[in-house]
């Protein structure tokens, strides 16, 4: 039987995420990823130029969206908007980008790709430390990591895209009832 291209490719993509969450990147050889698509490793040449072909295609679109996120919290009006304000927009835009890629982010945490899960967490917690309101820069260092490893947390348990933009609102909307008792009250 003939598969067509479009089917192999795909096949190629889904075995390539399922092992490199499984095993690491370092660990999920070309030939591990043909061996479980039922095909010859020179066959996967045909479609990626190297493993790091597959795996810029399986996060180059949520790394972008990452980065957009992390943008617009760099942008004039959102930096006059009010913590309450700046969390409601933060929290649906980053619901929205871990629903479309939640499975291309699973490959940047869980991969072993260590420079794309320090890119994750340094521009989280640049970010999120140049734009907090609290003046302890130490206090808003762990609140991103605590951030950082909740989302994680979500993002692993909850595959349907509904669940996972309600909990990360939950999980947002906590991190702001927080903030907010560290603030003092003329800056909530």
């Amino acid at each position: 039987m003939q598969v067509k291209k479009a089917e192999l490719y795909d096949r190629i993509l889904m075995t390539a995420e399922k092992l490199f969450i499984r095993y690491g990147y370092a660990k999920t050889s070309l030939k591990l990823i043909a061996e479980k698509c039922y095909i010859s490793k020179s066959n996967i040449y045909r479609y990626f130029s190297s493993k790091e072909a597959i795996y810029e295609t399986l996060v180059g679109e949520a790394r972008r969206s990452i980065l957009e996120v992390a943008d617009r919290m760099t942008a004039s009006d959102f930096i006059e908007k009010s913590l309450k304000m700046k969390i409601a927009e933060i929290s649906h835009r980053l619901a929205d980008v871990v629903a479309d890629h939640r499975s291309a982010i699973l490959v940047m945490l869980h991969s072993g790709r260590d420079e794309d899960r320090d890119f994750i967490t340094t521009h989280y917690i640049r970010i999120f430390t140049e734009r907090s309101q609290v003046t302890d820069n130490d206090l808003n260092v762990l609140i991103a990591k605590i951030q950082i490893f909740a989302l994680t947390d979500v993002i692993t348990s909850y595959e349907n895209p509904e669940e996972l933009k309600k909990h990360i609102l939950l999980l947002m909307k906590y991190h702001y009832v927080g903030l907010n008792g560290l603030l003092p009250k003329e800056k909530r």
